[in-house]
């Protein structure tokens, strides 16, 4: 088998990591969540801010230990003249992963920088409730231990679409990536990856939200790994301009083997100033 599955199957840890790098999930790519989304639209119209969507993932059940994810997902866009403009998202993953392998679990503790994500959108500008795009992703691997990373390059394509309706925001922003270079000792990575967004507005700035992270990997034996689930979150300002906060599990009905039962997710968009 090769895939970044099969390094999961080496270590859970790592599998759960890459899938989540994989991702462009951010608002949405952006992938990120409808939360994010929003805060973003809204930073749209003050100049000086981008927002910076943070998650945090503990994950239970893995057959070598739980693990402890973060990911930082700063989102940015340019204008490409009157009618587009590109989208990028960048997604920096912080891990700490029990070390070994299911058949032979071990004290030692994997932690740090896992592989670096990014991708680029190519969407219309002057979308209502209807939003696309389409274009490039790919990873550096940078990761600080073996166990945090695939030690390949890869690169792929990936699309988002984006759909709000009176008080539902739907999303998808799906991704698949090849490797093309790096070391012969670790498997090639062929991989699908989607985020759903499902985000519903109820009073006081409340919402539901389900954002589950969906991956297959191709050349795997078991090769899908679904989660089922979601959470509460809330809009709130600070310093007069949006962020969010959001709290959400799921149970992965799908999976290998060896990867977690499930997760618990906290989320946190934030505006951060980066000019006048």
């Amino acid at each position: 088998m090769t895939g970044p599955i099969n390094i999961f199957l080496l270590n859970p840890r790592a599998m759960e990591t890459i899938r989540v790098i994989v991702i462009v999930t951010v608002s949405t790519l952006v992938s990120t969540t409808a939360d994010a989304q929003q805060v973003t639209r809204k930073l749209s119209e003050a100049p000086g801010f981008f927002a910076l969507p943070a998650e945090i993932d503990r994950d239970f059940g893995a057959a070598n230990g739980d693990a402890l994810i973060m990911r930082i997902q700063p989102l940015y866009k340019f204008s490409l003249g009157e009618k587009w403009e590109l989208a990028n998202l960048d997604i920096i993953t912080l891990a700490d992963a029990p070390g070994g392998t299911p058949a032979f679990p071990s004290d030692e503790q994997a932690t740090g920088l896992s592989d670096l994500f990014h991708a680029s959108f190519f969407t219309p500008k002057h979308n209502n409730d209807f939003i696309w795009g389409v274009g490039p992703v790919f990873t550096l691997p940078i990761a600080t231990d073996d166990a945090l990373g695939s030690d390949k390059w890869t690169g792929g394509v990936g699309g988002r679409l984006t759909y709000r309706v009176g008080g539902w925001n739907l999303g998808i922003v799906a991704t698949q990536r090849w490797s093309f270079a790096g070391s012969g000792n670790k498997p090639d990575v062929n991989q699908f990856l989607a985020r759903g967004t499902f985000r519903y507005s109820l009073s006081d700035n409340w919402y539901f939200v389900s954002s589950p992270i969906i991956v297959a990997n191709w050349d795997a034996d078991d090769k899908w790994l679904v989660p089922v689930g979601g959470g509460i979150g809330r809009s709130f300002t600070h310093n007069r301009h949006p962020w969010a906060w959001s709290v959400q599990g799921y149970v992965n009905a799908i999976k290998p083997d060896p990867a977690p039962d499930w997760i618990v997710r906290f989320q946190l968009v934030a505006a951060i100033p980066f000019g006048d």
